[in-house]
């Protein structure tokens, strides 16, 4: 049997306005602005001399802005340094580039799906046409929000003070974004924000990211909030 050799990761790039190109990312260190010494040049003032970079360290890759003037951001949310996962989008001014990590003999599912005009990522195993639609809202059962529930009728969806965010902590210390809660298909997942101070489901630690099923306790940034399913396909796991 011929042995499969792994593939490298690749950038999916859409420039606005100038359509789309896949990069691989075959360097250690992949630099992103408006210079011409830069990996990928974008003439966009915009866009600083050098906004960000990819780097690799060992088998992960990880973005970091370069201090740039108007910021980067993953999934919507700025960052200044960010660990990459398959499907994240990341934007740099009005541009996105989408992260895309290609396994070895990686055939249980295909490549993911990304309308970028739409903002909308959907991994390859979420196609949302192969079942209901999954809604859900939040209850607030305890801390300082400007409102008892919410429902979740975003892609991405911030618990922080930040305007924008959903869920929206009040009190003097609440952090800008303390947590997202995206949906995944048919599944919602909760992450912590970079620099979070501690994210809980049901009492126990959540590191990188975790399914919620329906009544999960989360506990976040003294808030504590209960999932609730109100349609669809209930406590698919993964």
């Amino acid at each position: 049997m011929p042995e499969i050799l792994p593939q490298p990761a690749t950038l999916l790039v859409k420039l606005h306005e100038k359509g789309s190109r896949h990069i691989e990312l075959t360097l250690e260190t992949f630099t992103i602005g408006r210079k011409a010494d830069n990996t990928l040049a974008i003439e966009d003032p915009a866009v600083s001399g050098h906004h960000a970079r990819i780097v690799k360290i060992q088998a992960v890759f990880f973005v970091e802005d370069l201090k740039s003037t108007n910021g980067t951001a993953i999934n919507g949310r700025p960052i200044t340094r960010h660990q990459l996962r398959d499907a994240d989008v990341i934007t740099i001014g009005q541009h996105r580039l989408v992260f895309q990590e290609n396994a070895a003999a990686n055939t249980e599912a295909p490549a993911p799906f990304v309308d970028l005009d739409r903002t909308t990522v959907l991994r390859g195993t979420d196609r949302i046409s192969d079942g209901p639609m999954l809604t859900a809202k939040v209850l607030i059962i305890a801390g300082k929000t400007d409102r008892l529930e919410y429902p979740l009728t975003k892609q991405v969806n911030v618990i922080g003070s930040q305007d924008g965010a959903v869920i929206r902590l009040t009190g003097w210390f609440a952090p800008k974004s303390a947590a997202t809660i995206a949906r995944r298909g048919h599944n919602y997942a909760i992450s912590p924000s970079q620099g979070a101070k501690s994210l809980r489901v049901n009492g126990a630690d959540v590191v990188g990211h975790q399914d919620l099923k329906d009544g999960d306790q989360i506990e976040v940034a003294g808030v504590k909030l209960t999932f609730c399913v109100l349609s669809g396909t209930k406590n698919i796991s993964r």
